[in-house]
């Protein structure tokens, strides 16, 4: 017992370090760990210090037990000039001054002069918290005279508490880097001009930017047109549908979608209208084929399957297979998703 009467508990709560990595926000979690950490750490003040990620100072300040006026005459005037945080991150280690040095020799430090001791601070300890061997930030203690040096226990206190805090950090900031990454990308998604739709097939949902939700509602494409539309067994896919719009209108609706490589779950759909008289084949395509190719070609853009494309121009199936693939030759595409988007 110190010779003020008071105990610390000398143990982390459980809860406590679970509770930590489950906050939103850094802030929060800050102040979830501070209410309450002198009793337990056995100290009148403490301090933790989130570092900027490319700077490597401070960005997150939050401390109990001292005023503002501490914290910026530390920040102007000691932060730079503080041997135990500098021994701390230098040496990825716990620090303290009773272990570092004398008290007599502490107590003549200009720090300890014009920034601690008119604070009462006679003692600090900082434990740095560490993520993929870099220092994010440190918990930062401080006694009075009238309490006991720090001791092993002190510091293995103080190490295990850096540790929680380093891991909730970094939790807190990967969350808050995704959603801020998400937010972006999905800002970006609706409001493109083209129509896509995203597929998670894992989640079975799907996202309609604004452009794919009016076409949708414009064609009146009902549930189970929809689900034919946007479906795609392999690696890509290419559909086309005729359909009349609200205004009477006929329009074919083309459907181009891909499997993303990396997460083959997500599938992105590109959806596209035209007014079928209005089509015709690039100039610089047409003068590549020949008279009956063109013709495939052209029924293909129409969004015509190769069976139905046969029964059309009276040909075989194999016929049609023949010409499809003299037609991916030239044209130096691999599938049906890849011709459309060279006819288009």
């Amino acid at each position: 017992m110190s010779d003020s009467g008071w105990t610390p508990a000398r143990a982390m709560s459980p809860l406590l370090a679970a509770q930590l990595a489950c906050f939103s926000s850094l802030e929060g979690m800050l102040q979830h760990f501070l209410d309450g950490a002198d009793r337990w750490l056995g100290a009148f003040a403490v301090g933790i210090y989130v570092h900027d990620s490319v700077t490597g100072r401070p960005a997150i300040a939050q401390v109990r037990g001292l005023g503002s006026y501490y914290a910026q005459s530390y920040e102007l005037y000691g932060r730079d000039h503080d041997p135990v945080v500098q021994t701390a991150v230098e040496r990825l280690q716990v620090c303290d001054s009773d272990s570092l040095m004398p008290q007599a020799e502490w107590q003549r430090l200009p720090i300890v002069r014009d920034v601690f001791g008119p604070h009462d601070m006679a003692r600090v300890l900082c434990a740095p918290f560490v993520h993929d061997g870099a220092v994010v930030g440190t918990l930062n203690l401080a006694r009075h005279e009238d309490q006991p040096p720090f001791e092993e226990a002190d510091r293995e206190l103080a190490k295990t508490a850096a540790a929680v805090l380093g891991v909730s950090v970094s939790a807190i900031n990967g969350r808050v880097s995704l959603e801020r990454e998400r937010s972006q990308l999905r800002a970006a998604f609706d409001r493109s001009r083209t129509a896509v739709v995203l597929t998670d097939m894992t989640a079975a949902r799907r996202h309609f930017n604004a452009p794919a939700a009016e076409l949708m509602a414009k064609h009146r494409v009902g549930a189970r047109e929809l689900e034919g539309m946007l479906q795609c067994e392999g690696p890509s896919s290419a559909r086309s549908w005729d359909v009349v719009d609200d205004e009477g209108r006929d329009t074919t609706i083309t459907v181009t979608s891909q499997r993303v490589p990396e997460s083959p779950d997500v599938v992105i759909s590109v959806l596209r209208t035209d007014d079928p008289a209005r089509r015709a084949l690039d100039p610089a395509v047409r003068a590549a084929l020949t008279q009956r190719e063109a013709e495939i070609a052209m029924n293909a853009l129409r969004g015509k399957s190769d069976a139905e494309i046969a029964e059309l121009l009276c040909l075989s199936p194999h016929t049609v297979k023949h010409h499809v693939k003299s037609i991916h030759a030239k044209l130096g595409v691999h599938n049906r998703a890849q011709l459309l988007a060279r006819l288009m």
